[in-house]
């Protein structure tokens, strides 16, 4: 039930004005004190509560001659209806209104912003890829690949060009190239991603099973170092797989540790 009341406060209800609600819709024709009683909303705050709900048309009063006062829920029909009508013109609106103010003042700077949490990165993602035109390029690891799995088929299928490598997928989309699994490979405990779409905008960092941070930016000189990388690891990829994996890697590795002046 909770649940359900966090979802009705989502639509612009408060949790009192939730609780009383969803306590009319199971009761049906009700008193205050009934309401008060099934939803756990104090009796001193439940009179205004009802009176709230019932301005908003969202609980209906009748009044008998007596005084008496019962309470009927908005069907639940009607509600939903009234709820989604409200929503999608409020998105609309303030969708136009925020795009306007976007395209007013421009910047000429680059800049790079933080964006943190699994799901804002996750719809960030999606929002790139939905504004891809000619080309996608990806670094990415399984679990978050398969998470955009439908928008990169969608945008794959529209004619855009999906390009780069993936970490443990065995029969990747488009032109992606299956990176190979060593012993480096498995002791990778933070995963990356790197996205890039169309040379303009890039947003990389940790994936986000690793429940990091990830950065946006449209600097050419983070496109260019990091598109270029992606490149760079395809094409390792192959040369490896091509001169025999084995003896290559055992080569690369000490090499790789050397380089770095990793002792362990």
């Amino acid at each position: 039930m909770a649940e359900l009341w966090e979802r009705l406060q989502v639509f612009g209800l408060s949790q009192y004005e939730a609780r009383t609600y969803v306590a009319a819709v199971q009761l049906g024709k009700s008193s205050a004190y009934q309401l008060s009683k099934a939803s756990g909303v104090p009796r001193a705050r439940v009179y205004d509560v009802l009176n709230s709900l019932v301005d908003r048309g969202i609980v209906m009063l009748e009044e008998d001659d007596e005084g008496n006062k019962a309470y009927l829920p908005l069907p639940v029909d009607v509600f939903l209806d009234r709820v989604q009508r409200q929503w999608e013109s409020a998105f609309d609106k303030a969708g136009s209104e925020l795009k306007q103010l976007e395209s007013c003042d421009p910047t000429s700077d680059v800049y790079v912003a933080t964006v943190r949490g699994e799901q804002n990165v996750l719809s960030f993602c999606r929002m790139l890829l939905k504004r891809a035109k000619a080309r996608v390029l990806l670094s990415m690891w399984r679990p978050m690949y398969n998470r955009l799995l439908p928008e990169l088929q969608a945008i794959h299928q529209t004619g855009c060009s999906i390009k780069g490598i993936v970490i443990g997928v065995d029969e990747p989309i488009g032109d992606l190239y299956a990176h190979r699994m060593n012993e480096y490979m498995y002791s990778i405990d933070k995963p990356w991603f790197i996205l890039a779409i169309d040379g303009k905008e890039l947003l990389y960092g940790h994936s986000v099973e690793a429940n990091g941070n990830a950065f946006y930016t449209d600097d050419p000189v983070h496109l260019y170092l990091l598109e270029d990388y992606i490149w760079h690891d395809v094409l390792v990829n192959r040369l490896v797989q091509q001169g025999g994996e084995e003896q290559l890697d055992g080569w690369i590795l000490p090499e790789r540790a050397r380089f770095f002046d990793i002792t362990d």
